[in-house]
């Protein structure tokens, strides 16, 4: 019987549920390890809980479940001597970085989902461009999925870097266009 471990952060749960469910339908056991900065962004809880043996819900202030990084539970799992077929993980690229990181020394394979990168889903853009085994792979065409022990993860969080000042003022535009149509 396959043992796998899914681990979600953030609204990349809603993209972790699917795998999960298909996990535990084809008859794998199945851990699930999901982390949100605070109790107010808990999605799917219910629905990680049903199709898992194991749910640990972790957030960064301790609001609800266990105060933590996904890491923290993830390593805690693999100590008490869970041994897992495989790790997908699906979330912010800094978390898919650092689950890789966890099960690296374990040589537990870890399939991370870099949908968060794409952006017009034909390769034509650039935007979801990444080195994976030294090769550059577009995680929209050639993925979304890769093996996350592969991924040239301090290149990726670089490009993501690029357009944080036109993301942050995208966003305060954009506030700023909301709270003029309240008055």
């Amino acid at each position: 019987k396959k043992k796998v471990c899914v681990v979600g952060g953030g609204v990349g749960c809603a993209i972790a549920y699917p795998v999960l469910k298909k996990f535990h339908d084809c008859g794998a056991e199945v851990h699930a390890v999901v982390g949100f900065k605070n109790k107010d962004l808990v999605i799917l809880e219910d629905k990680f809980r049903a199709a898992s043996s194991v749910l640990k819900l972790m957030t960064d202030d301790g609001s609800y479940g266990e105060k933590g990084l996904v890491t923290d539970a993830l390593k805690e799992l693999i100590d008490a001597g869970n041994q897992y077929d495989e790790i997908f993980a699906i979330g912010p690229a800094i978390m898919m970085k650092f689950v890789s990181k966890t099960t690296e020394p374990y040589g537990i394979p870890t399939t991370v989902s870099m949908s968060p990168i794409m952006v017009d889903g034909t390769g034509m853009c650039g935007g979801c461009r990444l080195t994976v085994g030294g090769e550059t792979k577009f995680a929209c065409v050639d993925g979304p999925d890769f093996d996350g022990h592969k991924v040239d993860w301090d290149e990726s969080l670089k490009r993501g870097k690029m357009y944080f000042d036109w993301e942050r003022h995208k966003y305060e535009e954009t506030c700023n266009l909301f709270s003029k149509e309240v008055q």
